[in-house]
């Protein structure tokens, strides 16, 4: 009688087990590598952040601006669950911001001067975009997928201008040499670089056949101003999220 149950129950625990690995050996079998070439079309918010934020010494108040994405995507598909991939997207990143700031320091040729005030500012970036990742497909039908990588960026156009309203300018912190009479307008654009490298994170899902939806954040690693220009006592660094559509438009399949 306990031979004949030890058998029931091995044959049992067999039935249940043996579609697993029968399942991925079929999603092995019937995988296909492919290549895909896809159009897409998207939004793009973001702007600059001052490193360390605590050395603007006042309130700073971001306002970017909401601007298309125009783009390609191209990835390859080397395992059921697995794709690498790269984008190629043209996009405007653009920001405005004010701040009420107190001491603020500001390097120049052979000068130091420290404002305290209130400033306003405009930032604008024309750039080709290139981020390149791996990508791991979630669900049930690999609809979901969460990507990491790097990007680097070309930036063909750009601007930096800064009006400092009202306060005051001087030689040391909490000194007054000389009060704003009227707005002063300071530009650095020449002082911007023209490339760009950082990290990304991103998550597509495919909400159709050949229609996919996603979403990425990207945060650069290198500071906009050209080597040497060290006019600011810190560092500015872009950071931007994106929202596009896809849909794969040439699909290469290899046996």
């Amino acid at each position: 009688m306990v031979r004949k149950s030890l058998l029931s129950i091995l044959l049992t625990m067999a039935f249940f087990w043996m579609p697993a690995p029968h399942l991925a050996a079929q999603e092995t079998d019937s995988f296909t590598s492919s290549f895909c070439i896809a159009p897409q079309i998207g939004t793009d918010i973001g702007g600059t952040l001052p490193i360390p934020f605590s050395a603007i010494g006042g309130a700073f108040n971001a306002y970017p601006k909401l601007n298309a994405t125009l783009g390609a995507r191209f990835f390859l598909n080397l395992h059921p669950r697995w794709s690498i991939g790269a984008n190629l997207n043209y996009k405007t990143i653009a920001m405005d911001a004010d701040a009420r700031v107190t001491n603020q320091k500001f390097k120049g040729e052979n000068t130091v001067q420290y404002f305290t005030g209130t400033s306003e500012m405009s930032i604008s970036f024309q750039l080709l975009e290139l981020p390149v990742y791996v990508e791991f497909l979630t669900g049930s039908k690999r609809q979901h997928g969460m990507q990491v990588g790097f990007f680097g960026s070309w930036i063909m156009r750009s601007h930096f201008i800064t009006y400092a309203n009202k306060g005051f300018i001087g030689s040391e912190p909490d000194r007054m040499d000389s009060a704003l009479s009227s707005p002063q307008v300071m530009d650095f654009s020449a002082l911007l670089d023209n490339w760009d490298v950082g990290l990304l994170a991103g998550y597509e899902s495919r909400i159709f056949p050949r229609i996919r939806m996603g979403l990425h954040v990207m945060v650069g690693l290198k500071d906009i101003f050209l080597p040497g220009s060290d006019f600011f006592d810190y560092k500015m660094k872009q950071v931007r999220g994106s929202a596009t559509v896809s849909y794969d438009l040439v699909r290469i399949f290899q046996r």
